[in-house]
């Protein structure tokens, strides 16, 4: 797994102190500007409240403590529902639950496997993939997502979920996490 930016470094104790958890930095540099993309949770979700506030505490951050940022984009976000999986303590938010893996190197000719995450140590993790179980460590993990369990129909009732409606069809996503 990627080692964290310098940005990521600077701004996890920043947050700390917040409700919020820093997930994520992606810098990408062109042309005349800079765009800093800040991707962020909290238990329960985050909401546009959330971004705001964060948005202003992060940007003033960055204006005074890094100046040679030059002109940039701020850009925060919630890591969205096929979330990656950057720390171990990410991983373990997602026991039991399906996610993908893609490794740096080949691993029985193949590097990307999707299956339930069963356990998650110190070092890497297990996953049961189609009635196999296969270790990785996470020097070998290049990137890992949460693979949203996604619904179409009414095969689900009973289950925690929220609905959409459209004209024609019916969408659901569960939330198993939810309460």
């Amino acid at each position: 797994m990627r080692e964290p930016s310098d940005i990521e470094k600077k701004l996890t104790p920043l947050l700390e102190p917040t409700p919020y958890e820093l997930v994520w930095v992606e810098v990408s540099k062109g042309g005349k500007r800079t765009v800093v993309r800040v991707f962020i949770d909290k238990d329960g979700g985050i909401t546009i409240d959330d971004i705001a506030k964060a948005s202003k505490l992060i940007g003033t951050y960055l204006d005074v403590e890094m100046p040679l940022l030059g002109n940039y984009v701020l850009e925060v976000s919630s890591p969205g529902l096929d979330r990656p999986l950057m720390r171990p303590e990410h991983f373990e938010k997602q026991l039991g639950e399906k996610i993908s893996v893609h490794l740096h190197d080949a691993l029985e000719g193949r590097r990307n496997f999707k299956g339930i995450l069963r356990t998650v140590s110190k070092t890497g993790i297990t996953l049961l993939v189609e009635e196999e179980v296969f270790e990785f460590s996470f020097e070998d993990i290049d990137k890992a997502r949460v693979v949203p369990d996604i619904r179409i129909g009414s095969g689900h009732v009973g289950q925690k979920h929220e609905h959409w409606n459209t004209p024609g069809s019916r969408y659901c996503i569960q939330w198993k996490k939810c309460a």
